[in-house]
C-alpha cells in the first residue's frame, strides 16, 4: 500500500521507468499504449506481475495517472524535443496499412486458440498456429487461414489506422482555383492532428473498422461479437 509521499514518489518513478521501457519495446505512441495496457485488465495484471508490483495497493491508479499524463502531454504537444523526435521517427510511425494489424499487438496465445476451438466446436489439437505475430491459424476442415483479434486488440488496430490515415493526408495539398489566382494549402495548416483524429475516430465506427480490417486481410468476417474471427478468401 502507498502510504506516504515517499512511497508515492518511489512508485511513480518506477512506473515512469517501466512505461518508458514498454514504449521503447513496442514502439507505440501514448494513446495506443493506453488502449494496449489499460484496455485489458489481464494485460495490466501481467505487466504488474512482471515488474513485481502486483501486490502494491493502488498501483493501478499510479499506472493510470502516468499513462493519462503521457497521453495529455502528447496531445497538447507538451513533450521534450527528444521524445518528439522519438515519436515522429519511422519506428513509431505507421507507414503501411498492413502494419496497422500488427503494431503494438502481442503475439496470439493459447487463449486465442481456445476461442477458435470453442467457435468451431473443435479440440485444441485441431487448431494450429501459422503466425502468432499475425494472429493467423489453420483450423481443421477450414480451407483457408483464420485470423482472430480481441476487442482490446481491435482498439489498438483502430488507433493504428487513424494514425496511418493522418500520416496519409497531413501533407497533402488542397488547390483553390480563383480566377487567375491559384492557392495551395497543406491540410495540416488548417486542421490539427487532434482535430483529424477526433473526427475520424467517430467516422470509423465498429462496423466500419471490421470492414477495413477484413479488406486488409482479404477475408470474410465469421464473427465480430466478442472477437473478430475472419477467414481469408
Amino acid at each position: 500500500m502507498i502510504k506516504s509521499s515517499e512511497d508515492a514518489n518511489k512508485y511513480y518513478n518506477l512506473v515512469n521507468q517501466y512505461v518508458d521501457e514498454y514504449v521503447d519495446k513496442w514502439k507505440i505512441k501514448p494513446t495506443n499504449l493506453k488502449n494496449y495496457l489499460l484496455g485489458n485488465k489481464s494485460r495490466l495484471v501481467n505487466f504488474l506481475e512482471r515488474k513485481g508490483l502486483k501486490d502494491v495497493g493502488n498501483i493501478d491508479r499510479v499506472v493510470l495517472d502516468i499513462i493519462e499524463d503521457r497521453v495529455a502531454m502528447h496531445n497538447d504537444g507538451v513533450i521534450t524535443f527528444e521524445n518528439f523526435k522519438l515519436f515522429e521517427s519511422e519506428e513509431f510511425k505507421v507507414i503501411d496499412l498492413k502494419q496497422c494489424l500488427y503494431k503494438g499487438i502481442e503475439k496470439a496465445t493459447i487463449s486465442h486458440e481456445k476461442i477458435l476451438a470453442d467457435f468451431f466446436d473443435l479440440s485444441l489439437s485441431q487448431i494450429d498456429p501459422i503466425s502468432p505475430d499475425k494472429h493467423t491459424f489453420w483450423v481443421h476442415d477450414v480451407d483457408t487461414p483464420i485470423t482472430i483479434y480481441t476487442k482490446e486488440e481491435l482498439l489498438i488496430i483502430k488507433e493504428n489506422i487513424i494514425e496511418y490515415s493522418y500520416n496519409q493526408v497531413s501533407n497533402k495539398n488542397i488547390s483553390l482555383d480563383l480566377g487567375k489566382s491559384k492557392f495551395e494549402m497543406k491540410i495540416s495548416e488548417f486542421m490539427s492532428e487532434s482535430q483529424f483524429k477526433d473526427k475520424f475516430s467517430t467516422i470509423l465506427s465498429d462496423d466500419k473498422l471490421i470492414e477495413v480490417v477484413s479488406s486488409i486481410l482479404y477475408s470474410k468476417t465469421l464473427s465480430s461479437n466478442e472477437y473478430l474471427i475472419a477467414q481469408m478468401y
